[in-house]
């Protein structure tokens, strides 16, 4: 009975045993079991993760082919700024070479115009000293015809210049091109003479006979003072019937500047003020010279 007994114990320990480890086997089958079922992915969940992937592989490729033709295009353009770089050096080398060209002959240009002044200066010098000597022969020529004349004659007579006329003592020139009045008793003073001061009403009278129908500048102004006077300092006494009708009038208006201060013979020999500065023919006047 006692063995019965131990063997019955014996035999509900180990069957305590085994169910007791059935119980925890079949509770560690039952985690693992839902732990593999809600971790392993289902059908629809792959077929997603493989869109994904390819849609990442697509724009991974179109990306990677856009940056290759953006590189091409910029290698592309690259090429074109070089070679347009390099056109424009050469024109800019070849600018600069016509602008050199251009600088070396503007220096020669000046060199010639300088060589060209100087040769003009040289002419006008030379011109001076010739129109210097003509007038010197002219007077040696007119001197030589005076002292003839008064040899054949046994007389003493009163000689001009050539191109001179010879009345009461006084040479007259009658120019018959036109100056300013500053001009024309510049041109008097180099002949030796003066601009025409009259001294009587003979002599104006001789003087307009020679000068009607032209404008002839005479030495009279009021340049200096205001007043009218003759070139030798002599004060002119206004007489208004030896001017024309309402002169001298100081006219402004003529677009000349300042008014009128130089007195000419008019038409009629009647004299008239205008600005000193209009180009009109003139008188000049010196002493005759007597030989024996």
């Amino acid at each position: 009975m006692k063995d019965t007994g131990n063997s019955t114990t014996d035999r509900n320990d180990h069957d305590d045993f085994d169910h007791t480890d059935t119980r925890e086997d079949g509770a560690f089958w039952s985690k693992e079991t839902i732990y593999r079922l809600t971790t392993a992915p289902s059908g629809g969940q792959s077929r997603w993760c493989v869109c994904i992937f390819s849609v990442a592989s697509i724009l991974l490729l179109a990306l990677i082919l856009s940056i290759s033709l953006t590189k091409v295009q910029v290698d592309s353009k690259f090429s074109t700024v070089q070679v347009e770089m390099s056109n424009l050096t050469l024109s800019l080398q070849s600018l600069t070479s016509k602008i050199q060209q251009l600088e070396n002959q503007g220096q020669k240009a000046v060199q010639n115009f300088m060589r060209l002044s100087m040769g003009l200066s040289m002419l006008r010098a030379d011109n001076h000293d010739l129109s210097t000597k003509v007038t010197y022969l002219r007077d040696i020529a007119a001197q030589l015809k005076c002292s003839f004349i008064g040899l054949m004659n046994n007389t003493q007579d009163q000689c001009c210049p050539l191109q001179w006329t010879l009345y009461s003592s006084y040479c007259y020139y009658f120019s018959d091109y036109g100056v300013s009045w500053h001009r024309a008793r510049d041109e008097c003073e180099n002949m030796k003479g003066q601009l025409l001061v009259l001294k009587s009403s003979e002599e104006k009278e001789f003087v307009i006979s020679r000068t009607s129908p032209y404008f002839y500048w005479l030495g009279l102004t009021d340049e200096r003072t205001g007043e009218w006077e003759w070139l030798d300092g002599t004060a002119y006494v206004m007489v208004r019937s030896e001017w024309m009708p309402g002169q001298p009038d100081n006219w402004e208006s003529h677009g000349l500047g300042g008014g009128e201060d130089c007195a000419h013979f008019h038409r009629d020999g009647r004299y008239n003020d205008d600005h000193c500065s209009r180009d009109y023919r003139f008188v000049c006047k010196a002493h005759a010279v007597t030989h024996v």
